[in-house]
Formats: C-alpha cells, structure tokens, sequence
C-alpha cells in the first residue's frame, strides 16, 4: 500500500496503519530535497510517478497521507491516474456509529476521533485525532477536520472546508463550499462559501479564502 506523503501527517498514519493492517507499505514524495530513502529506516520512500505506477501494477490501493483539501484532491486524481485505488485509513480506536453512517472513499478518520449515526462523509476527508461528528451532519468531499474540533447535529459542510483545532460549529449551521474556521473559532451561523471565520462568536474577517490549513 502507498501513503502520499512522508512528512507531518504521513506519519500519524503511518501508526493508524501498523495498528491495523499488516500490508507492506512504501510511502511518496517527490518535492521534499533531503528526505532519507526510507522512512524511519524501515519504509521505502518513493520519489517519482513511474515508481508509483510500477507498485500499483502490483498493489493499487493508495493512502492520503497529507493535510489540505485542495492538495488532497490534486493528488488523489493524479495517483488514479496511474491506476491507483483510493482507500480510506481508519485508526483502530475510532468510534463509528451502526447506523445510517456513509463514508466515501479516501477518508483518514484518526484516533479517538468520533462519527456518529446519521452522518454522511465525502471522499477525501480528514476526520483528525479526537474530532467529533454529532448526529445528521454532512461533510462534503475533501474537507478537513483538525483535532479536537467539534460538528454539531444537523450541520451541513459543503467540500473543501477547513475547520481548525478545537473549532466548534453549533447544531445545523451550514457552511460554504471552501469556508475556513480557525481554531477555537464558535460558529454560530451559516458561513458564506470562502469565507474565513475566527473568533467567538464567529464572525467573518475574510471572504473567497483558499483551503490550505491554518
């Protein structure tokens, strides 16, 4: 299995994953100049997409490994193009509700991190350690929901949203496509897409924001 990404958040999957899997894994980077050629001396580090589309001849299914909507996306549609398979990491100490839960592919839902029933998550998303998603609440495709923030009942996030550590987003508040919240921000009403919210309450300092992490 091939993790995008060998720095920062590659590496907390990389634990997710030794927890629960024991398939081979090699990792890919071809932007960072001084990386080692394997990681930790153990995990081989791949440095150009031919190596990737050599391994997904053998194995296709490939990890996000990386924080950031847009790059997530920019990514995963290049590793399909070799013929990569996109496939979610779910750590071992997740809590998933049994009922009307749907998960797209390509999720990292992270360790002690809560989804709970009648919740609906897109493809790509990063559900980040001990982040929460309360009941009837929508995520789109390649959000990012950083650890400790907490979704509350009925909210609807549309892609690409950013929400911050420790961010809170109150019951049935919805937020724009590309809307960022900042850490410790309170949302307390709807947020315009592209928005950027900080704050508490949460009040809107920035509009037509990007969705690279905070």
């Amino acid at each position: 299995m091939l993790v995008v990404g060998a720095r920062g958040h590659a590496i907390e999957v990389l634990e997710c994953l030794r927890q629960s899997s024991d398939a081979q894994l090699f990792f890919f980077d071809d932007v960072t100049p001084d990386l080692e050629p394997q990681l930790f001396g153990r995990y081989p580090v791949l440095r150009s997409l031919d190596e990737v589309a050599r391994l997904f001849a053998q194995d296709p299914a490939f990890v996000l490994g990386l924080g950031g909507g847009k790059l997530r996306k920019l990514l995963a549609q290049k590793m399909a193009g070799l013929g990569g398979v996109l496939t979610s990491v779910i750590a071992p100490t997740a809590q998933i509700g049994r009922y009307e839960v749907s998960l797209g592919p390509g999720l990292n839902v992270m360790h002690h991190a809560l989804i709970s029933n009648a919740t609906q998550l897109g493809e790509g998303t990063l559900v980040n350690a001990g982040a929460a998603i309360h009941h009837n609440v929508t995520v789109g495709e390649y959000c990012e929901i950083s650890p400790g923030a907490r979704i509350l009942g009925g909210c609807q996030l549309h892609d690409l949203v950013l929400v911050g550590a420790n961010a809170t987003v109150l019951p049935r508040v919805v937020v724009g496509e590309g809307a960022r919240i900042g850490a410790g921000a309170v949302v307390i009403q709807d947020v315009p897409a592209g928005a950027t919210v900080v704050g508490v309450p949460g009040r809107v300092v920035r509009r037509n924001a990007g969705t690279e992490s905070l």
